[in-house]
């Protein structure tokens, strides 16, 4: 198994800091679930009429929120990229 690490571009870090407390251990506990299981079946190919390769739309609609992420092979592992954290309104 390749090892999986996790990266927050830009803003996305301070987009889950933003959170309410509630949702925001959700996401944490959702982003730290996908070094074991980086598209997990409730991820979707993003955007959905032309997906990007690699990049997956998490929808959580129990808890209101949605992580949209890249997954990228560097140097035999693999890179997941936290692009975008947004509470479902």
């Amino acid at each position: 198994m390749p090892e999986r690490q996790i990266r927050f571009p830009e803003q996305a870090w301070q987009q889950v800091e933003a959170l309410p407390q509630r949702l925001r251990w959700t996401v944490q506990r959702a982003i730290f679930h996908l070094l074991d299981e980086p598209v997990p079946t409730l991820a979707d190919p993003f955007p959905p009429g032309d997906p990007l390769p690699g990049a997956y739309e998490l929808h959580l609609p129990a808890d209101g929120v949605t992580i949209w992420y890249v997954v990228t092979p560097h140097d035999g592992n693999e890179v997941i990229s936290i692009q975008l954290v947004r509470a479902d309104t």
